[in-house]
């Protein structure tokens, strides 16, 4: 997959956290928040993030949908210089937004209680 759509990422947070009970209306403002900072890349730099938007990340992490990544670079004089990063885990989004949601039977209770009394 190229760029993440806005369609496919929004299917996946309704497979998660609209089964929570988040509107869709909400579902669609943090689908918007996350494509804001990512626009066309796969990544974003941590450091742009203010902390409650960090947060924000952090609950998506824990969905699986992102996560993070330091890489670390010798810059003059041997010192590091460490550049931490927030990625899509792309596979997973895309593994959640197909999630067809199965139909539970339903059962007929009145049903199950005669056969029970015919044993």
């Amino acid at each position: 997959m190229g760029v993440m759509t806005r369609d496919v990422l929004i299917r996946a947070l309704e497979n998660t956290y609209g089964k929570k009970g988040m509107a869709h209306g909400d579902i669609e403002e943090l689908c918007d928040f996350v494509l804001s900072f990512f626009g066309y890349e796969d990544y974003v730099l941590d450091n742009v993030l203010s902390s409650p938007e960090r947060d924000v990340f952090y609950n998506l992490e824990e969905y699986g949908f992102l996560e993070t990544y330091r890489e670390e670079i010798n810059i003059i004089k041997g010192r590091t210089w460490r550049i931490n990063q927030w990625r899509y885990r792309k596979e997973n989004i895309l593994k959640v937004a197909e999630e067809a949601e199965i139909p539970k039977e339903e059962e007929d209770i009145y049903d199950s209680i005669f056969r029970e009394l015919e044993t």
